[in-house]
């Protein structure tokens, strides 16, 4: 019996990483409201039950698609980024021939935001990003590849902002250049980086003239 039950735990990872894959190729084809554990079986060529038996709720197989899928981002680069920025523009590139991904990571959202028990493992993710780009910005501020005068965890913020909203743009305003946007919207942050804050005049201790 001991075998039987080898080969057993064998096909259900199979079985699992197929229907990731499978799920991954859905959301490629389709909208994201309209993939369901369904829509996945058939893409998988495995029956539903199936799905159903490895995925007992569809968050679970969300975050784990949301895990695969972006872990493969950058796998097939052929060179380094010299920066943290462009290692986020390549991401863009990616993002732009990918869109599939971009329509899953804008309904996660809604996931994170809500109050289900998966909200905080997707939370997670977004916060270990964060943590990403504020240690890679903090490297290329102590190794001088780019000049700021504010927090690494502060820059990290600002990029993210630009980032994600041309992730949006992307789906909903598609005439747009991102890439184009995303080089113009980094000038501006550079140089805003650079700028020591003006401290604000305290008006009560300004003296009136009478």
């Amino acid at each position: 019996m001991e075998p039987l039950h080898g080969e057993r735990v064998e096909d259900d990872e199979s079985l699992a990483e197929r229907t990731v894959r499978a799920a991954i190729r859905a959301y490629r084809l389709h909208p994201f409201d309209a993939v369901d554990a369904s829509v996945i079986a058939e893409v998988a060529g495995i029956p539903l039950e199936t799905v159903d038996r490895l995925f007992p709720t569809w968050d679970a197989l969300l975050l784990v698609t949301y895990d695969r899928w972006t872990q493969l981002r950058g796998t097939r680069r052929k060179s380094l980024p010299s920066c943290t920025i462009e290692q986020v523009r390549l991401t863009l590139a990616e993002d732009v021939a990918d869109p599939g991904l971009v329509r899953v990571l804008a309904g996660v959202i809604t996931v994170a935001s809500s109050q289900t028990r998966f909200a905080e493992l997707f939370r997670k993710r977004y916060e270990e990003y964060v943590e990403q780009l504020t240690v890679g910005l903090q490297r290329d501020f102590d190794n001088g590849v780019e000049e700021s005068c504010i927090p690494a965890y502060q820059a990290a913020t600002q990029l993210l902002a630009v980032f994600e909203g041309l992730q949006i743009q992307m789906l909903v305003r598609p005439h747009i250049d991102v890439l184009v946007e995303f080089n113009r919207s980094m000038d501006t942050l550079r140089q805003g980086w650079k700028q020591h804050d003006v401290p604000s005049w305290d008006l009560d201790e300004v003296p009136v003239r009478v």
